[in-house]
This record gives structure tokens, C-alpha cells and sequence, in this order.
């Protein structure tokens, strides 16, 4: 009964490892396009401020092009934010099925060593038994 209980726990102890790094990698996905939209927004501003004789040519593209990649960029830190809060409520989700595993092994093993025990007193019984 033990033994299968274990299995069982392992198996949600894998699967839960599994969900966890895939919302750690989630995570990281949408760090890294917070951070490239942060990096064309730096770009674009730099555009802007440009000096020479096509500098105000494309102004006004520029500038919206500026504002759909802050707004994008604020849409995926927000997003970054809900995710790391899924990052951590999985990492405790592994964390107590962890826990569990150990204490269903800890179990187990009781029962292994009384069972181990029970044979062993009971051959004793049946030699003391014998001699008699």
C-alpha cells in the first residue's frame, strides 16, 4: 500500500518538477522580450534625438512606433510579474509534494522495518518454540 502511494507521489513529484521549470522558462521568454522591446525603445529615442539631414524625416513614424514598443514593453514587464508569482506558487507546489514524498518514504520505511521485525520475532518464537 505504502510502496504504491510512493510511486504515485513521485510520479506528481516529476510532473510538478516539470510545470515548475516550465514556467521558469516562460518567465525567462518574457524577460527576454521586456528586455529587446526595452532595447528598441532606447534605440528609437536615440533615433529621435539624431542629428542630421533626414532627422525630422520620419518624426512622426518614429513616435509611434516609440509608443506601441513602450506600451508592448509595459505589457510584457506586467506580464513578467504575473508569471514569477506563477514561478513561485508552482516552486511551493514542488516544495510540499517534496515534502510529502519524504514523509510517505519515511513511512514506508517504519513499516518495512516493523514488518522485518515481526519475521524476525517470529522466527525467534517458532526456534524457542521447536526447543521446547
Amino acid at each position: 500500500m505504502q510502496g504504491q502511494r510512493l510511486k504515485a507521489i513521485e510520479r506528481m513529484l516529476s510532473i510538478q518538477s516539470r510545470i515548475r521549470k516550465l514556467a521558469e522558462w516562460r518567465q525567462k521568454a518574457i524577460e527576454l522580450q521586456a528586455t529587446a522591446a526595452r532595447a528598441e525603445s532606447r534605440a528609437l529615442v536615440a533615433a529621435l534625438n539624431g542629428e542630421g539631414p533626414t532627422a525630422g524625416l520620419f518624426a512622426d513614424m518614429t513616435a509611434r512606433r516609440l509608443h506601441r514598443t513602450e506600451v508592448s514593453a509595459a505589457r510584457f514587464e506586467a506580464a513578467a510579474i504575473v508569471q514569477a508569482k506563477q514561478v513561485l506558487a508552482e516552486t511551493g507546489r514542488e516544495k510540499r509534494t517534496a515534502r510529502l514524498a519524504d514523509h510517505v518514504r519515511k513511512v514506508k520505511l517504519r513499516a518495512d522495518q516493523d514488518g522485518a521485525l515481526v519475521e524476525i520475532m517470529d522466527a525467534r518464537e517458532g526456534q524457542r518454540a521447536a526447543t521446547l
